[in-house]
Order: C-alpha cells, then structure tokens, then sequence
C-alpha cells in the first residue's frame, strides 16, 4: 500500500510541475496574465485531488466492505471540491473582478486536468483486484 500511495504523490507532483509550468509558459508568451495568482489554484487543486486519493486508498485498503461505494464518494467529493474552491477563492469569483475568456480558461484548465488524474486513480482502485 505505500508503493502505491507513493506512487499517487509521484504522480500528482508531477502532474503539478508539468501543468502548472507549461499553462504559466503559455500565458506568459502570449502576455496573457491573469489578475490572480495561478499557481494557487494549481496547488488547490493538486493538494485536494491527492488527499482525495489518498483517502479512497485508505478507505479501500482498511474498509474493504466500501470499495462499491467509492464511486459513489467520488462523485459527492467533486461537489464538495467544487464548494471548497468556491469559498476560498470566492473573490476571484466575484462579479466585481472581469475576467476575460482567457482567464476563465485558465481557473477551468487545472480543474479538468486533476479531475482527469483523480478519474484515472479511481478506476483503477475499483479494477484492481484485492
């Protein structure tokens, strides 16, 4: 088990470094920056996404009687992620700042991109035969 979870971290690190950098490289060679700092929303996103899959790990590894339920969790912890970045970044998401197509894009593109990973580590824990 902690081959795997190590393996998640890895992942998720690297998912990270090679994301955030190449989205702040774009941005910044096309002189497209956003009015909020990007990287917080990478670290938001890539933190919770490894704790969620962290907890999945631990919840099938201790409590296998709920590995059915995981998929269920995960849906109802995309909400509760959604929530969560809501209230903390509830300024940026506020009417008084305009934010042009790019920057929207830009608060879309970690969300999608960590969704991605957490579905992929999901799917695999529930195809995985214990």
């Amino acid at each position: 088990m902690i081959k795997k979870l190590l393996l998640y971290v890895i992942i998720a690190v690297i998912t990270f470094f090679i994301s955030y950098s190449l989205h702040n490289y774009l941005l910044t060679s096309l002189d497209s920056i956003p009015p909020y700092n990007l990287r917080e929303v990478y670290i938001f996103h890539a933190s919770l996404s490894l704790f969620l899959v962290v907890t999945f790990e631990l919840i099938i590894y201790f409590l296998k009687e709920f590995k059915d339920q995981i998929g269920f969790l995960y849906l109802g912890s995309i909400v509760l992620k959604m929530m969560l970045f809501f209230v903390i970044f509830r300024e940026l998401l506020s009417t008084s700042l305009q934010l042009t197509k790019s920057d929207k894009l830009s608060l879309l593109i970690p969300i999608a991109i960590f969704i991605i990973y957490e579905v992929m580590v999901v799917v695999k824990m529930l195809n995985r035969a214990d």
